[in-house]
């Protein structure tokens, strides 16, 4: 049975600009120790049915693009982690001001093991909004 999590932030960027903070390249930026290996673009160009890999052992992880609408702020990614769950992460950006844009981020997640079920069982809407809340102070900091 999926388990389904959501959370708002609010980031200091305009709307035209703050889908691509949530692409694999424009994470790059942001997210400590985010080095994806592109499969399909090798350039890792954001597209629909990109390939591209992170992690490694047990979270070793699988990515796939499956929406890529930047014109209307949204992003849907499909990730596996064979080891563990399966998962869904959409993010949808709203313009809150031309200089502000309002960030809902939806994961749906499947376990797939054991560790996948405990994986989720310590997952709770409270660590979930704290992860994202965490990515707008990330996001900020390269604002300073």
């Amino acid at each position: 049975m999926p388990v389904d999590y959501t959370h708002e932030i609010t980031v200091d960027r305009a709307f035209g600009d703050a889908i691509h903070l949530f692409t694999p390249k424009g994470e790059e930026a942001w997210v400590p120790g985010w080095k994806p290996s592109y499969i399909f673009p090798t350039s890792g160009e954001t597209r629909e049915e990109m390939i591209f890999t992170t992690g490694e052992n047990d979270e070793a992880t699988f990515w796939t693009c499956l929406k890529w609408q930047p014109d209307a702020g949204h992003a849907r990614y499909f990730r596996l982690t064979p080891q563990s769950r399966a998962v869904i992460v959409d993010v949808q950006c709203r313009p809150e001001n031309p200089h502000r844009t309002r960030v809902r981020v939806t994961y749906r997640m499947h376990a797939l093991t054991d560790a996948g079920r405990t994986f989720l069982s310590g997952m709770t809407q409270s660590s979930f909004a704290g992860m994202i809340d965490e990515w707008a102070g990330l996001i900020g900091a390269l604002e300073s």
